[in-house]
């Protein structure tokens, strides 16, 4: 059974026009080819914050542990 109030939400990288690569919820984004800074303020800075692809994974079931 899929209720819709037990998605957990998927998260995907991208980056901004500047090149600069973060990861956000996919379902906040209207197009991940065009990010608005509006958007990203719902995302992680990968890049800047150093995030290993492991501690990525670890940032996001954290996440998905509090909902």
């Amino acid at each position: 059974m899929s209720d819709e109030t037990e998605r957990k939400p998927l998260y995907g990288r991208v980056r901004d026009r500047s090149g600069k690569e973060y990861i956000c919820p996919l379902d906040t984004l209207r197009d991940p080819a065009e990010v608005t800074e509006e958007e990203l303020k719902q995302c992680l800075d990968s890049v800047e914050g150093g995030f290993s692809d492991s501690e990525v994974r670890a940032i996001i079931k954290s996440d998905l542990a509090k909902e």
